[in-house]
């Protein structure tokens, strides 16, 4: 009898803990969809602008050869700095798509649930650091962003120059 009850307050304690940490699971898979969530805002507000970025980079390659035919030792600083500038939204469009082949979404609830429930057989998910992984890739796209932008408006400074 003794055993018995010993064996079902053991099981009442492991599902109680169980639960627990369902809910913390919860709550930080919910909290790190959120951030998923703005930074998938951001990229959406600055991904239309990747084809900007190209167009501004032809355009700029084209007038660097426009500007060799005539004379490239005369036009040699304006040429660096247009090189300068084109690396530039080389190095934005670099960035974004680095952003976007390394973005982790977070996992769905019901895998979390799943992993819990099979801990015994397999190893649980881990959201503790879900948060944290949100939350670089939040601001790792927000630099993307600063990045485009001023390498578009360097650009359009330059062409505008001329």
């Amino acid at each position: 009898m003794n055993q018995l009850f010993a064996i079902v307050t053991f099981l009442v304690f492991l599902v109680g803990c169980q639960s627990s940490s369902t809910q913390e699971a919860d709550a930080n898979l919910t909290q790190a969809q959120e951030i998923y969530t703005e930074a998938m805002v951001v990229h959406d507000e600055v991904m239309p602008r990747m084809e900007e970025i190209m167009r501004l980079g032809q355009t700029i390659e084209a007038r660097m050869d426009s500007l060799r035919q005539l004379d490239s030792v005369t036009y040699a600083d304006t040429l660096q700095q247009m090189q300068t500038v084109r690396q530039n939204l080389k190095e934005a469009d670099e960035a974004m798509m680095q952003w976007m082949r390394g973005v982790k979404n977070v996992p769905g609830l019901e895998e979390v649930k799943t992993a819990y429930q099979d801990e015994m057989q397999i190893q649980t998910v881990d959201t503790t650091n879900i948060i944290q992984v949100q939350q670089e890739q939040k601001a790792a796209i927000e630099q993307v962003k600063q990045q485009m932008e001023n390498s578009i408006e360097e650009a359009k400074s330059l062409l505008n120059s001329e």
